[in-house]
Parts: structure tokens; sequence; C-alpha cells
């Protein structure tokens, strides 16, 4: 039961349309399926950490992030409206790729994107929030090294299929919308987005 609870709970975080979601079906619908999976599995890859740690050192993680919630807010805030601006500067700079120059893209940059990604879901608020909400909850220090690993295991595989859904629908996106231009606007309001994610996350401090 507890480990249907983690699958659910990573089914939720992914569908939660934040700023790592965006970002996913944004990489989706401009540089293809590949970049929009890899960025979503670096995306599963950070809720597998964060679960991790939260069953293992069990309650005192979840008072550490409650005490420095604040801190977390505004750090993460503020990598969120970084990371938007470059996201911005680069679209404005450049009209968006064609599909053939994706494809030498999307090989050089594969680690790129699965690391970018996992970073910025690393300190993305919203993950930092519901970690706490959730290992408040289910969290057990009691849990052991099986237990530890089945309950993240599910969160990973609940976050993973929800990721690949954003990926997919990103890259399918981008067949039906073939216009540089209408990319290039898509990609800036997917960094205006994310940059409002973050200004909304320091606003609520």
């Amino acid at each position: 039961m507890d480990s249907f609870k983690a699958f659910l709970f990573g089914v939720t975080l992914a569908v939660a349309v934040g700023p790592i979601a965006i970002l996913i079906i944004n990489r989706g619908l401009v540089y293809g399926f590949r970049s929009g999976l890899l960025s979503g599995v670096g995306a599963a890859l950070a809720d597998l950490t964060y679960a991790l740690v939260a069953f293992m050192v069990g309650s005192i993680i979840v008072s550490y992030l409650h005490m420095n919630q604040v801190y977390f807010s505004w750090v993460a805030s503020g990598v969120l409206i970084i990371f938007g601006m470059w996201m911005l500067i680069g679209s404005l700079k450049v009209s968006a790729p064609t599909r053939d120059s994706n494809n030498s893209a999307i090989q050089k940059g594969d680690f790129g994107y699965l690391t970018s990604t996992y970073l910025l879901t690393m300190v993305n608020p919203l993950t930092i929030i519901a970690f706490v909400g959730f290992s408040g909850q289910l969290v057990k220090p009691s849990f052991g090294v099986w237990q530890v690993l089945s309950m993240s295991i599910a969160i990973f595989l609940g976050s993973i299929i929800i990721q690949t859904i954003l990926a997919t629908f990103g890259a399918s996106l981008g067949r039906y919308i073939q216009n540089p231009r209408a990319i290039q606007l898509l990609n800036i309001i997917s960094s205006l987005s994310i940059i409002g994610f973050g200004v909304v996350g320091m606003l609520k401090v």
C-alpha cells in the first residue's frame, strides 16, 4: 500500500504543471522527442534522489527542509528566474532551429538536457514543498533498505511515466508546428512562464 501511495505521489508530482513540465514540453517541441525524454529522465531522477534521501534520513530531512524553507524558496526561485531569462535571451537572439540542425544539437547536448533538468528539479520550490508534505505523512525513520528502495523506485516510475507523456506531447506538437517563428514564440512563452514561476515563488516567501 505504501509503495502504491508513493507511485501516485510520483504521478501527482510530475502532473503538476510547473516550470519543469513546461521545460520538458518545450524541449520536445523545439528539439524533438529525444531531448524532451532526456529532460524528463533528469526530472524523474531528481524525484528519485529526493525520495532516497527523504526515506533514508526519515524525519530529519522533513525538519531540515521545514526550518530552511524560506532560504530554499529564495534560492530556488532565483535559479528559475535566471534560467528562464537565459532561455528567453536565447530565444530572442536566434530563430528556432530547424529539424535538421536539431539532430546534431541533440547528439551534442544529451548530457546537458538531462543534467540541467535534474538540477532545476532539485531546486524547484514545488518539488521541495511537495516532498516536505509527503515525507511528513509517510516517512518513517524505521524504514529498512528494501522499503526505502521500493518506495523510491515507485516514485520514480510514477514520475517517469508522466515525464514521457509530456515529452511525447511536445514532440507531437512540434510535428504540426513547422513555422520557425511560431516555435520561437512558443519558446519565448515557455521562458516567460518559467520566469513567472520564479517571481511568484519569491512573492510568496
